[in-house]
């Protein structure tokens, strides 16, 4: 089992409208591909000067095949939803984390 991160960091000016969108559309379209369960949303503390804020957004995804397929299939749609969205005002990266224990 793999968790798929995706690290964002969003302006103060869209913060609001970002947190509507990964709840609204952002989770909804990565459940509609059936390739991830158990999304999780967490703010990412820092003593850091940074502007805007910073989120992970976590799901689990069965494999390395599974998540290639996935990006195959979804990979450009979601960056070009994610640009035409937010443009320069929320940046992203992702990691893939393999779950070595769930205790």
């Amino acid at each position: 089992m793999l968790i798929f991160n995706t690290t964002f960091l969003v302006s103060d000016k869209v913060h609001g409208a970002w947190l509507k969108w990964v709840h609204e559309q952002y989770i909804p379209f990565m459940f509609e591909s059936e390739f991830f369960s158990k999304p999780q949303v967490a703010k990412i503390l820092t003593n850091d000067e940074q502007e805007g804020t910073s989120f992970s957004v976590q799901f689990h995804v069965q494999d390395m095949e599974t998540l290639h397929i996935w990006n195959e299939r979804y990979g450009a749609d979601f960056q070009e939803q994610f640009s035409s969205q937010f443009g320069t005002e929320a940046l992203f990266f992702t990691t893939i984390l393999e779950l070595i224990s769930n205790s």
